[in-house]
């Protein structure tokens, strides 16, 4: 009971320390793609801030929604929660938590509550936004089973932490530098970014995350963005441990990793919709590749 009580203490710490986190790199991406610009940008301190001024504003409910609308931004912050203890402990502690499937199960569960509540709302954007979610996802998923495959036939294991990487050793083989150019395509769709979206954008119809979220407000807001600033970390991480063939510590990693997804808002504009099966179908190839190369 001992042993279960200090590995649950390791997870609980590694949750606090990514949820503290998360606005800080969120805001070192917009810093970096301001920079790279030639715009001074906000602080990367600013999305703290942020959360602080959505928290202390009323909430507004209109009475033609029902309870989905309320409990869906906690449970989506629960599932990235929960997502974000099944990583592989990064304090040097060994064990295995969490299965792979398990992982994307718990994801998928957050992302389909957050499309009921688009869908409650009843309003053209929100139902808009919803139905682009629920097709990128269709796409993005046989993609992801396809990284897991590559992932899984490297380690011979489904846990997360038995496919990790060795932090001393580099892979820069065919295959793991195929997977990594698939996965970072794949963590750019679904966390909603350039080129798939555009999370700074204004522009209803061409929204399909923050278009579901157009009728939320005070802290129901500040729930959901902040559990989409600690999902984005959560795939960097992911990405960084299982996929990016470096010998670098994790942070550094992360930070490199946040950094390319700067460049790539940055040199890359929004694609149309239905491009987006070709962007998708591009990485599940690559990863196709990968699995013969290995």
């Amino acid at each position: 009971m001992a042993m279960h009580i200090y590995d649950l203490g390791w997870i609980l710490a590694q949750v606090l320390l990514l949820l503290c986190s998360a606005p800080l790199v969120a805001g070192i991406i917009k810093k970096v793609k301001a920079l790279l610009q030639n715009r001074i940008g906000s602080s990367i301190f600013q999305e703290y801030f942020d959360l602080y001024k959505w928290w202390q504003k009323p909430t507004i409910l209109t009475p033609y929604t029902s309870l989905v609308f309320i409990i869906a931004p906690l449970v989506y912050f629960a599932s990235v929660v929960v997502a974000a203890a099944m990583l592989p402990n990064f304090f040097g502690i060994q064990f295995s938590f969490g299965d792979v499937f398990v992982f994307i199960g718990v994801l998928t569960l957050g992302r389909f509550f957050m499309t009921l509540s688009s869908l409650d709302t009843a309003t053209a954007f929100g139902g808009m936004g919803g139905s682009r979610e629920i097709y990128i996802s269709v796409l993005a998923e046989p993609v992801i089973l396809l990284a897991v495959l590559v992932n899984a036939l490297r380690s011979g294991s489904t846990t997360l932490a038995g496919m990790a990487l060795d932090f001393q050793a580099v892979y820069l083989s065919v295959a793991s530098v195929l997977t990594c150019i698939a996965f970072f395509c794949l963590l750019l769709a679904e966390n909603g970014r350039i080129p798939v979206d555009n999370p700074d954008t204004h522009l209803e119809l061409t929204m399909i995350h923050e278009c579901m979220l157009l009728e939320y407000s005070g802290r129901l807001l500040a729930v959901i963005h902040w559990a989409s600033m600690l999902k984005t970390l959560v795939f960097l991480v992911l990405f960084s441990l299982l996929y990016l063939p470096l010998s670098l510590p994790l942070a550094v990693k992360v930070l490199l990793a946040a950094t390319a997804v700067s460049v790539m808002e940055t040199l890359k504009n929004k694609m149309r919709l239905f491009k987006v099966r070709v962007y998708l179908a591009a990485a599940g190839i690559l990863l196709l590749l990968a699995i013969v190369a290995q």
